[in-house]
């Protein structure tokens, strides 16, 4: 590693200690305080984050829009120094579980499951309350740039008990896991460019990964959806739900039909959602 990679991890561990010694109320005045400061004081994406939820509720004032975009900093504030504090902070999170009957009862088919979420709520503390809950459960993650950080998020998460898998490793592998009846947690929402399959999302037709219905089309292995949100009193639910498939299976149908939980969700929490990627991004060509 580098000197700028050595300092980062140092510096992440640093971080780390400070919020694990913090109460889980004086963690949430902390994210929301550097939520704020984001809004206010670091436009990057800003615009960008505005116009995709002007994009998706087009009726909406602009005084709701930055009420949510607000709400949306605090949060992935949140989320990031929720994960900071794993895994000491864990036994103070009052969790809520809705439906782990149909998580369960997906493993029971020695196939292997495919869990589907996106970039919702507190998906570092989803794949944190699946591990420590002894589930065997990968992540497809991207390799950061700086080694240092690269290795301190993969320290942090296999201290809960997710493994991880890079992003663009070998196919074989991730088949691997399906045969050894292990979860792949997906997040399956950002713009895919021209390798992506068009669906609509929010009304808009937008590029979203192939992988996760070519798994499930491959493998037989079934999906399940899952997302974490948070309520106003702190506590985090976990949700899982079937991927009910109407009619003929086939890339298309399949990306539409979880993209349609998500956008469920989105709609209900609506600052829980990651407005930061260039969701609508590639065009359609049809």
């Amino acid at each position: 590693m580098t000197l700028k990679d050595k300092f980062t991890y140092r510096l992440l561990h640093v971080a780390s200690r400070r919020m694990r010694r913090l109460s889980n109320t004086a963690r949430s005045r902390f994210a929301n305080k550097l939520g704020a400061f984001a809004f206010n004081r670091i436009p990057i994406r800003k615009e960008l984050a505005y116009n995709n939820i002007k994009t998706a509720f087009p009726d909406k004032s602009e005084t709701w829009i930055n009420n949510v975009l607000i709400s949306t900093y605090r949060l992935f504030f949140t989320n990031f120094l929720e994960f900071l504090s794993l895994p000491k902070s864990y036994n103070s999170i009052h969790f809520h579980v809705k439906n782990k009957h149909i998580l369960d009862k997906a493993a029971e088919q020695k196939k292997g499951v495919i869990i589907v979420t996106g970039h919702f709520g507190l998906w570092e503390i989803l794949g944190s309350w699946l591990g420590v809950n002894g589930y065997p459960i990968w992540g497809i993650i991207q390799r950061q740039g700086n080694q240092g950080a690269d290795l301190f998020f993969k320290e942090m998460r296999e201290s809960y008990g997710m493994n991880h898998i890079y992003r663009k490793s070998s196919l074989n592998n991730m088949y691997e896991l399906f045969k050894e009846n292990n979860m792949l947690i997906i997040a399956s929402d950002q713009d895919a460019k021209g390798r992506g399959v068009f669906v609509q999302f929010f009304g808009q037709q937008s590029s979203t990964p192939k992988g996760t219905a070519i798994f499930h089309m491959r493998t037989g292995a079934p999906m399940v959806f899952s997302v974490a949100h948070k309520e106003n009193n702190g506590t985090v639910v976990i949700s899982f739900s079937s991927i009910e498939l109407n009619g003929s299976m086939s890339i298309e149908t399949i990306t539409q039909a979880y993209t349609k939980m998500l956008e469920a969700k989105v709609r209900e929490y609506p600052d829980h959602y990651f407005w930061f990627h260039r969701k609508w991004k590639t065009k359609s060509k049809a």
